[in-house]
């Protein structure tokens, strides 16, 4: 059975969280008091590619800027 297992693109993904952030005027200070996390260093990590949001968190950040989870996450084959 030959297929391609999924992977997240973190470096892509946090480059497309960081162009949703700009377009719509948020800052990752914004984005943290919104999800209600304890540290702004969490989105930091996310736009700079070291980790991703949780699903819980990748709800919400689509829920805040109106678009789709699928439009966040980035695959290693796109």
């Amino acid at each position: 059975m030959d297929f391609d297992y999924p992977v997240i693109d973190k470096k892509k993904m946090g480059d497309t969280l960081k162009s949703y952030m700009q377009e719509q005027g948020l800052t990752a200070r914004d984005v943290q008091e919104y999800l209600g996390l304890a540290c702004v260093q969490t989105v930091y990590r996310w736009m700079a590619g070291v980790s991703v949001p949780t699903v819980d968190n990748l709800y919400a950040l689509s829920r805040l800027m109106n678009i789709s989870i699928d439009a966040l996450v980035v695959s290693k084959s796109n």
